[in-house]
């Protein structure tokens, strides 16, 4: 959350020549209502079994960069899909640049005025395992969106 997955994540398809999906924005198409009206209604568990859906789905479309939620990771079946479908890039953001990015967000379910800063950098904390399960590491902070894009670029053709 924060990390800039989604910008960096359509530069990066630009670098490739592939086509660029947005799992949230996906989500958002098919239940036609935003994440943040998703979460308030029903919960996060019912979004979680969105992605989980469409990420299966997505298994059997062509290679394409797709930008996720960053608790697509908390269910094993997602990591194995994601490992499946290709290289899994973690873009690493410190806890001072997320906190930043994130202070004035409106849009974000887990972003609220009655969650603190405390809770979400334990829940940040949470996920760093899964996080660092990733093929490709890229840190960006102090990076614009298109030098980090550059370094997964590089990383995916050195890799592959």
């Amino acid at each position: 959350m924060g990390a800039g997955k989604s910008t960096v994540g359509q530069l990066t398809a630009d670098l490739l020549n592939m086509p660029f999906v947005d799992l949230d924005e996906r989500i958002v198409q098919r239940e036609k209502r935003s994440i943040a009206t998703i979460f308030a209604t029903d919960g996060e568990e019912y979004f979680r079994n969105c992605e989980t859906d469409l990420l299966g789905e997505l298994k059997e479309q062509p290679a394409a960069v797709y930008a996720t939620g960053g608790g697509i990771v908390v269910r094993e079946f997602n990591r194995e899909a994601m490992a499946s479908m290709g290289k899994v890039v973690y873009l690493s953001a410190s806890w001072p640049t997320l906190e930043k990015r994130l202070k004035n967000s409106v849009d974000r379910p887990l972003v609220t005025t009655e969650k603190n800063w405390d809770e979400l950098k334990t829940l940040w904390v949470k996920r760093q395992t899964f996080y660092s399960e990733a093929d490709i590491i890229v840190s960006v902070d102090g990076l614009t969106p298109m030098e980090i894009a550059q370094n997964i670029h590089d990383g995916l053709i050195i890799k592959e």
